[in-house]
């Protein structure tokens, strides 16, 4: 039977078909747990892992179901792959082995590395210690004698701050105290103070209160770690009464109005949210909808000063400092402090009912945790995002074992799809994306478990079809706008020799996922384009914008460098709130006297989306949309008349051109807003949802 499953594994890695891989290691994962001192399947998986580094990469899973010595040889050798995705997955797979001396240099190694690498060594050396503490203590009090490296004692003390014992302690209060060590160490040590420790005495206290009293960093992150030690010995109660009390998260920063709509990371799931929730308590059934966010250490404090008991509270969640920003890319190594946070957050308010969780990120995985910890239900939005990334990249072309296992650097498609597995076994309540293959994955995931013990509805997500409205009718094209307005600032750049040009609207935070430089390359390419309408991009903090945000930057500068001509058309708007980005949507449509042509159109340069909220309100607005082919758009964009659906290998600049030829289509524009309000109105999938979550009264 091992031989077999051998076989249909090697089968799916020839031909790198991802499902197949994910269903088969499985499956092959739970024979070798039933096998787990069978010789002949060890060889057989080392044979599998000498051929290839994508069969290494499948067949750890396997080997880390084994207790057999050569089982925990073969993920030690693993660690040394040159293929980063190997790497990886032997790093957190071998959480499944016993501590093993002989890896623990490969795995310091790898939580060196930062990001999704520190994770994996800092849960699998977490794990170990639990059965061998005193080598892991003794592990890491060596690397911290060794390395100077800011960094490295950052990342080395956050895994302290997760083992237990009297002596770890004393260490991190040293450090914690320690004048001459770096700032993000000593953040690093005083806020794992924070954290629940069995040995703990009134001198931490007096140790964290001392340090607060500093007007600085030190002093900041001192009073968060005291106010965890204090609600960890008196516990905050709820005084709230009234309906269901659910929390939403994105790490991202977002407020009432989305001020930072399209910085950093605040894009569609943020401007979701904050719709959501004015649209979640005006349910009979809601009482309290809490969104956490990410903000500053200032932020953070000042937090809690805020009124605990309004309906629709926004909270800090705080992670990260200056040496350590926190991004999308890096995130998932400051799980720690995540944690630590959103638990602080939910004490705050006495607990909730249920957390929502969207993403497959580690604000999700985070926070999952603290759930499953503090017993709290989990509705999660289930959407095949891994998969579907996969699919467009196999659309026109042989994928090879390097694409997948570069994309998988890249995304960590492996990890975030056995993520989304866990997800979907273990919420319960999911909230199904309106895509196909859906409910068929979520089927066939939980296939072997009782399907009583969860509730699953599939839902759209939605919009706030009202703020277009009320943009739509406050919109002239000719009347006077004050000097801050929006459409006044659109004016002031657009070339006076272009103003009879309509306009090419995206919107969109600048993040390669978005394809941002992937639309100014085909505007600038295709001479139908730049010399018959301007391109017009809202998004991103142009002013003091983050490194994945100059990455993108330079990208687009690439395509269209700042002294080519062509330039004169390009207009970047930086990210606004979301009222502006209504106001944009509307004049792109109905044009601007003297400034600019009605007809405009919207385009989404992504090679997939999990949905597309910003399509939806373009297409609310009257745009014909251009939008990705692969992921949720082909669910609501009706290829060839509300808009063009684009293949991730099709000619890009060709498709814009086809939707600006769809603009005068008769009943186009009815078609399209009706479909909207009947569908994807944010009311809709209020009462959808506060319907799911009524069940976790059952």
């Amino acid at each position: 039977m091992g031989r077999i499953l051998i076989e249909e594994l090697n089968e799916s890695v020839a031909q790198v078909d991802f499902e197949a891989m994910l269903s088969r290691s499985s499956h092959l994962a739970r024979f070798a747990k039933n096998n787990t001192h069978s010789q002949l399947l060890i060889n057989d998986l080392t044979s599998m892992a000498q051929a290839s580094a994508l069969g290494s990469m499948v067949a750890i899973e396997a080997a880390s179901q084994m207790h057999h010595q050569d089982a925990t040889k073969l993920l030690i050798d693993c660690l040394s792959q040159e293929q980063t995705s190997v790497r990886r997955q032997a790093t957190y797979k071998l959480a499944h082995q016993q501590p093993d001396a002989k890896a623990l240099p490969l795995l310091l190694s790898q939580l060196y590395s930062g990001g999704i690498d520190t994770m994996h060594a800092h849960h699998t050396l977490e794990q170990w210690s639990y059965l061998a503490p005193d080598l892991i203590i003794q592990c890491v009090s060596n690397a911290l004698l060794i390395n100077g490296d800011a960094l490295i004692r950052a990342r080395l003390v956050d895994l302290l701050g997760a083992l237990k014992g009297a002596k770890v302690t004393q260490t991190l209060v040293r450090i914690a105290a320690d004048i001459e060590e770096s700032s993000p160490v000593r953040i690093a040590a005083i806020s794992a103070l924070g954290s629940p420790r069995g040995d703990f005495t009134p001198s931490l206290m007096l140790v964290l209160n001392l340090l607060a009293k500093q007007d600085n960093d030190i002093g900041a992150y001192a009073t968060l770690a005291a106010y965890d030690q204090t609600m960890q010995h008196s516990p905050q109660n709820s005084s709230f009464t009234g309906g269901l009390r659910v929390c939403q998260l994105v790490l991202a920063q977002v407020d009432q109005s989305l001020s930072f709509g399209g910085c950093g990371e605040t894009g569609g799931v943020a401007s979701l949210l904050v719709s959501l929730s004015d649209a979640l308590t005006r349910q009979q059934a809601i009482g309290q909808v809490i969104t956490l966010g990410l903000g500053s250490v200032e932020d953070a404090i000042n937090a809690h000063n805020t009124p605990k008991n309004t309906p629709q509270p926004f909270h800090v969640v705080n992670a990260g400092d200056a040496l350590r920003p926190m991004n999308s890319t890096n995130a998932w190594e400051h799980l720690p402090a995540l944690k630590r946070s959103i638990k602080r957050c939910l004490g705050h308010f006495g607990g909730v009912d249920l957390m929502h969780l969207r993403m497959l990120d580690a604000g999700t995985f985070a926070a999952a945790n603290v759930a499953n910890a503090l017993d709290i239900p989990v509705c999660f939005s289930f959407a095949p995002d891994p998969q579907n990334t996969v699919q467009s990249m196999r659309t026109g072309k042989q994928l090879t074992s390097d694409d997948f296992l570069n994309a998988d650097a890249q995304s960590n498609l492996w990890f975030r799809a056995r993520m989304l597995e866990k997800m979907a076994r273990t919420s319960s309540h999911v909230a199904l994306f309106p895509q196909p293959k859906c409910a068929l994955l979520l089927q066939d995931i939980r296939k072997d478990l009782s399907h009583q013990t969860q509730q699953s509805v599939t839902i759209a997500e939605g919009i706030d079809v009202k703020l277009i409205r009320e943009a739509a009718v406050h919109y002239s094209p000719t009347a006077q706008r004050a000097r801050n307005d929006v459409i006044v600032q659109l004016e002031e750049k657009i070339c006076p020799t272009r103003r009879h040009l309509p306009l090419l609207l995206s919107v969109g935070r600048l993040h390669p996922i978005k394809g941002m430089a992937r639309i100014v390359a085909a505007w600038a390419a295709n001479p139908l384009l730049h010399n018959t309408c301007n391109l017009v991009m809202v998004g991103g903090n142009l002013n003091n914008p983050s490194i994945i945000e100059t990455s993108v930057i330079q990208a687009i500068d690439a395509a269209m460098p700042t002294d080519d001509p062509r330039r004169a058309g390009l207009i970047m708007l930086g990210g606004r709130p979301r009222a502006d980005t209504a106001q944009l949507m509307v004049a792109t449509m109905m044009g601007r006297s003297g400034y600019w042509a009605d007809g405009g159109i919207y385009v989404d340069g992504a090679p997939k989306e999990e949905f597309g909220l910003a399509l939806i309100e373009a297409l609310a607005t009257g745009l014909v949309v251009v939008a990705p082919s692969t992921g949720g758009p082909a669910s609501f964009v009706d290829h060839g008349d509300t808009g063009v659906l684009v293949d991730p290998d099709h000619n890009f600049g060709q498709s814009i051109v086809q939707g600006f030829a769809l603009v005068g289509r008769a009943g186009r524009i009815l078609k399209a807003q009706t479909m909207v309000e009947q569908r994807y109105a944010i009311d809709t999938m209020a009462e959808k949802l506060t319907s799911l979550y009524a069940t976790v009264k059952d």
